[in-house]
């Protein structure tokens, strides 16, 4: 994990709009694990349902990791940004 800028990808709100998503997908299956469960309506369970699918899919495109190099780094170029490049 030494070779991500982090400060750069913090700023950048795509950055935020793919971590929280995931989070709440982490949660939910750890909540599972222990019991705990929201009891939701047939069309509710179906809806989040289909908001896990989205996230599991902007996952998948490269959202959270950057497409751009090999591996889960960043390239030595990002490693210099000091905001998200435009």
């Amino acid at each position: 994990m030494r070779n991500i800028n982090w400060l750069v990808r913090v700023k950048n709100k795509m950055f935020w709009i793919s971590l929280i998503p995931a989070m709440i997908v982490l949660i939910q299956t750890i909540a599972a694990v222990f019991g705990f469960t929201i009891d939701l309506s047939e069309l509710g369970n179906n809806l989040v349902n289909v908001v896990n699918a989205v996230f599991v899919v902007l996952a998948i495109l490269g959202i959270v990791i950057d497409p751009t190099t090999a591996g889960a780094g960043d390239s030595e170029n990002a490693m210099t940004y000091t905001e998200p490049k435009a």
